[in-house]
């Protein structure tokens, strides 16, 4: 399996002890709000925490992705008023928030949140969305122990991040290896005066890397997919994964790169005001594909499965030029069928 062993060269590198962690923290702390990966219940999930004792930097995948700080599940786009129009949602507080700092976030997210940035920051831009990713300051983190259902290694996803990040931290034993990836990035380097990397630490890192890749067990060949699935869009599985799936969207929801939505109108009980909001939608919901007068374009539950599928595998590429997928396994984990998009390539291919 072909896969880079080194990330591009960094603006700045530097060596940074176990326990000068907390300098990094604070000095983003400072200026920023912090959010890392916690445990909850013996689960780990992304939330902000001014506690660094609290972060688990040895954790494997998070129960929602990053893009919730992005995208909320639930958000007010405007609320309004019978006379007064359109009002901004509580625009004055949103300009008063610190911006956010993501710690810790591994190069599966950090490459979602860049499909997401052409989406969102594309053709069509979404001003708050454009906003807050500007802001966001994101500390990345090299990932040396895959999980039991990743497979980021299949869109060069992970285990460590090529781009999107302001400084990447790799764990070396005694201590990490910071390399920046933006100017404000080598510029907080340059405020910690962290001693500079060496080629030693460089090599480590490759090592280190390599032994990472190595223990990934689960793969989807790319070479050639989108044909395959444009071939296969009649196959048997379809109909097999038709009696299995639930049809909860659950899968959808824990996508760190799904971003269907519904939006409705909330008018009050006075009749004058109300609010616009928007929040997370499924395209594996019976009801998403239900338009006027009841029709629906997807009805069938074997069509809502094909619709995930081809999306982040072929649709996906068609528009944005990149595979949809980022190989983090929350589907998988998720999905109380384990539904699993290796398994669904590997039937097609007849494996």
């Amino acid at each position: 399996m072909a896969f880079p062993m080194a990330a591009p060269a960094a603006l700045a590198a530097a060596r940074l002890a176990r326990a000068a962690l907390a300098d990094l923290w604070q000095a983003l702390a400072a200026s920023h709000r912090m959010a890392a990966p916690v445990a909850c219940d013996g689960v780990f999930r992304f939330q902000e925490t001014a506690d660094l004792a609290a972060v688990r930097l040895d954790y494997n995948t998070t129960i929602l992705p990053a893009k919730k700080f992005f995208y909320p599940p639930v958000e007010t786009i405007f609320r309004f008023h019978r006379h007064r129009g359109a009002l901004a949602p509580d625009e004055e507080a949103c300009e008063a928030r610190r911006p956010l700092a993501l710690f810790g976030l591994h190069g599966c997210d950090v490459r979602a949140l860049e499909l997401l940035d052409q989406v969102y920051t594309g053709e069509f831009s979404d001003p708050a969305y454009a906003r807050a990713r500007a802001e966001t300051f994101i500390v990345a983190l090299s990932c040396l122990e895959p999980g039991p259902s990743c497979f980021c290694t299949s869109f060069r996803s992970g285990p460590f991040p090529e781009s999107g990040f302001d400084l990447l931290l790799t764990d070396l034993g005694g201590h990490y290896l910071v390399e920046a990836g933006s100017a404000r990035g080598a510029g907080l380097l340059q405020q910690l005066g962290a001693e500079p990397a060496d080629s030693e630490d460089q090599l480590l890192k490759t090592h280190r890397l390599r032994e990472a890749v190595a223990r990934f067990r689960r793969h989807i060949p790319t070479e050639g997919l989108p044909r395959l699935l444009n071939q296969a869009f009649q196959h048997p599985v379809w109909q097999a994964l038709k009696d299995q799936c639930l049809s909860c969207g659950t899968c959808t929801v824990v996508c760190p790169t799904c971003y269907c939505f519904n939006v409705w109108d909330k008018v009050n009980l006075d009749l004058e005001t109300g609010e616009r909001k928007m929040a997370w939608d499924s395209c594996q919901l019976l009801d998403f594909g239900q338009v006027a007068l009841g029709q629906n374009f997807r009805r069938d539950r074997a069509a809502r499965i094909k619709q995930r599928i081809y999306h982040k595998l072929n649709y996906f590429r068609e528009q944005y030029g990149k595979f949809g997928c980022v190989g983090c396994g929350r589907c998988v984990e998720a999905c109380v069928k384990h539904i699993d998009p290796v398994t669904i390539v590997a039937a097609l291919k007849g494996v």
